[in-house]
């Protein structure tokens, strides 16, 4: 039986969306592989997908879209703006943004998104583009602005935004769940009273069903029988 010992080895996290593998590598190896792929997978929601063209005709829209799914965890108040011209944007993309909502900040992160994706081709920059991190304040802002801005023409440019939610802090993750655990409570809540009311109130009674009487027909039925 042959076994092989490592005298050292170090542990490797590779999260994506999907998956979470744990890997172990002797530490003589170089480990900068290792971490460049596990940055592709955790920031490959970030790639551009493209338009669904065999759509049925009854499920097309006036423009083409991507066909995305988006959870609870995968929406976020941090959004990348990819695609917007080298020309020093920050105060026009800013005034865009707060159309929409509040900011919380907004900041160039071009440099730093390049030095850790150097080797993806699927993750590189378009040519004399920049991105930038974006944070709203609250959720459904984020959910607005990605929707109306998204593959719109911005100075020249074709802007790509997508949710960021690595970006977010564990205080801000249990405070978007807690979030929309109350929505859907409240939601459920105004469901069930909806339902009593119309069990209490149909809107078509049936038949055999004694309704009200109003004044005149009481008078009427008066006269009748006094006749």
């Amino acid at each position: 039986m042959n076994v092989t010992i490592f005298p050292a080895a170090a542990l490797v996290l590779c999260i994506s969306q999907s998956q979470f593998v744990v890997k172990l590598c002797p530490l003589g190896a170089s480990m900068n592989g290792e971490s460049q792929q596990a940055n592709v997978s955790t920031d490959s929601h970030h790639i551009r997908h493209r338009y669904c063209q065999n759509r049925p005709l009854y499920r097309r829209s006036r423009q083409l879209t991507a066909v995305r799914v988006y959870s609870v965890a995968n929406e976020s108040r941090h959004l990348l703006i990819f695609g917007v011209p080298q020309i020093n944007l920050l105060r026009e993309l800013r005034q865009e943004l707060v159309r929409h909502g509040a900011l919380e900040s907004i900041s160039n992160i071009t440099d730093g998104w390049q030095r850790e994706h150097a080797d993806s081709d699927e993750l590189m920059l378009e040519p004399f583009t920049d991105v930038f991190h974006v944070c709203f304040a609250k959720l459904e802002k984020a959910r607005q602005a990605k929707k109306l801005l998204d593959a719109r023409n911005f100075y020249g440019g074709i802007l790509h935004i997508s949710y960021a939610p690595e970006r977010e802090s564990v205080e801000e993750t249990r405070a978007k769940l807690n979030q929309r655990r109350s929505e859907v409570r409240y939601r459920t809540k105004l469901d069930a009273q909806q339902k009593n009311r119309q069990q209490q109130h149909p809107s078509h009674p049936g038949v055999g069903v004694d309704r009200p009487l109003s004044a005149k027909q009481t008078t009427k039925k008066t006269a009748k029988h006094s006749r």
